[in-house]
């Protein structure tokens, strides 16, 4: 099965599909409807060797890394965990040779993303996060399904504890702790900037970083020394052209507006 028919069948299985240039997309996505089969037929028949991505719409994936490609040992804090915090369904092994697994969102859930849940853990949640899928390959390997005919299952009630819980906790233990008594959107801003993200989500997550300070009235020299401020939080950081070209990018559609 080819490239193109593989991303028509994800799609038909419910899955809102994206054109990838190796992890990179090749279309804009964020706040979009899913692509149709129509759409999914012309975009891979221009790129027709394009890798496969899916939203992290209906779905969320527990991302866990290797210490060997990313410096922490994912696998190791999951088998920490008790006995059905992780529960088994469909499951893939990354091309880096980390394994990602796939959950369903339970109705009414706001899950979003989340950067070390655990040591080496994080979860892809937000709508606009999205995970790489076989036949999808890259310069370190490929995507591989583990369990080819496994269900998506629906979480345990402890794992959407632990990350609810983690966004509504302050990361440093030896800090003081206080809890404002009503968060503002500037507050969200200034938050999301040393949130970071994975390989993966970098792009997006310094894209919509880069629109809301510009929406917040901010001057595009104190964008671009808090857009690279925030790169240093991503793991790992992109480098200094890819920071700019968002930048400018995004400063473009903007004065366009």
């Amino acid at each position: 099965m080819n490239k193109l028919q593989s991303a028509i069948k994800y799609a038909k299985l419910g899955y809102s599909v994206l054109p990838m240039n190796g992890k990179h997309p090749l279309i804009k996505f964020a706040g979009r409807p899913a692509l149709t089969t129509d759409q999914i037929k012309e975009y891979w028949t221009k790129y027709p060797t394009a890798n496969i991505a899916l939203r992290t719409t209906s779905f969320f994936v527990v991302d866990i890394d290797t210490k060997k490609a990313h410096g922490k040992d994912g696998m190791k804090s999951i088998k920490q965990l008790p006995s059905g915090v992780i529960l088994p369904t469909r499951t893939q092994k990354t091309a880096s040779g980390g394994y990602q697994m796939f959950y369903m969102k339970p109705p009414g859930s706001h899950l979003t993303q989340v950067i070390a849940l655990l040591p080496g853990v994080d979860i892809k949640a937000h709508p606009n996060n999205y995970v790489l899928v076989p036949p999808s390959t890259t310069e370190k390997g490929e995507y591989r399904w583990l369990n080819t005919n496994a269900a998506l299952k629906q979480p345990s009630q402890i794992l959407l504890e632990m990350i609810y819980n983690h966004n509504s906790t302050v990361r440093e233990p030896h800090q003081a702790r206080y809890q404002a008594k009503k968060k503002r959107w500037t507050g969200e801003v200034l938050d999301n900037i040393v949130t970071g993200a994975p390989e993966g989500c970098r792009n997006d997550y310094l894209t919509r970083l880069c629109g809301q300070m510009i929406y917040a009235g901010a001057e595009s020299e104190t964008v671009w020394i808090l857009i690279n401020y925030a790169n240093q939080f991503n793991t790992p950081p992109l480098d200094d052209t890819e920071v700019g070209r968002i930048v400018a990018s995004v400063l473009k559609e903007e004065l366009r507006k």
